[in-house]
C-alpha cells in the first residue's frame, strides 16, 4: 500500500526520542559542571577585558564623565564594593543565560555534551524554555545549604539533585546510535 506524501512528511518530522543507558552519576555530572564553569568564567573574563578595552579606547569613558559632572546629573563614583557587586551579578546573569540557552536549544550544556549527557523531562521529552530557565535558577537551591542538593544525586534512585526534583528533570547518558540502549520514555518513568 502506498503512503500519501502528506503522511510521509508528517512521519519524517516526528521528533526522535533519544536513547540512553541510564541516569548520569555524581562524578560525571560534577566533571561536566566543572567544564561548564570553566567555560563561563573564561568567556566572562575575556568579555570583561574586551569591554574594558573598548571603554578605554573609544572615548566613551570621557563622555560618561562629562555627563555625570554636568550640573543636575547624579554622580556615580566607582567604588570597590560597587564594582564587586556588579561583577558578581553580571557573572550570575551570564551563567543563567548560558545554562538556559544551552539546555533549551540542545538539551545539554557544552560540558554535558562532551561527556555524553542530556537533560530531559522526567517523561523523556526535551526541555522547553520555562523549565530550562527554572532549572538554571534551581541550581541556587541545590547549592545554598552546603551543596546538599547536589549530594542528593548520590542517594536518589534516578540520580536527581534538588534542582532536578523541583523541575521534574533527569540527566541521562545519551547516545543516538548505541545498540543496547533503551528508549528514554520507558526508562524515565517515575
Amino acid at each position: 500500500m502506498m503512503t500519501p506524501p502528506s503522511l510521509r512528511r508528517r512521519r519524517a518530522r516526528a521528533p526522535r526520542i533519544g536513547r540512553f543507558l541510564g541516569y548520569a552519576g555524581f562524578v560525571t555530572r560534577a566533571v561536566a559542571m566543572m567544564i561548564d564553569l570553566l567555560i563561563i568564567f573564561g568567556v566572562w573574563v575575556i568579555g570583561a577585558f574586551l569591554i574594558d578595552f573598548f571603554r578605554r579606547t573609544s572615548g566613551i569613558d570621557q563622555m560618561f564623565r562629562w555627563l555625570t559632572e554636568a550640573p543636575g546629573w547624579l554622580t556615580t563614583e566607582r567604588t570597590p564594593v560597587r564594582d564587586l557587586l556588579f561583577s558578581f551579578f553580571s557573572l550570575q546573569f551570564f551563567s543563567f543565560l548560558y545554562f538556559t540557552v544551552f539546555l533549551r536549544v540542545g538539551g545539554a550544556t557544552i560540558g554535558k555534551y562532551l561527556l555524553g549527557l542530556r537533560v530531559l523531562r522526567a517523561d523523556g521529552r526535551p526541555l522547553r524554555t520555562g523549565r530550562a530557565a527554572l532549572r538554571a535558577l534551581a541550581y541556587a537551591l541545590s547549592s545554598l545549604p552546603l551543596y546538599l542538593g547536589f549530594l542528593n544525586i548520590l542517594v536518589d534512585d534516578r540520580r536527581r539533585g534538588w534542582h532536578d526534583l523541583v523541575t521534574g528533570t533527569v540527566v541521562v547518558y545519551y547516545w543516538r546510535d548505541y545498540p543496547e540502549a533503551f528508549v528514554a520514555r520507558g526508562a524515565a518513568e517515575p
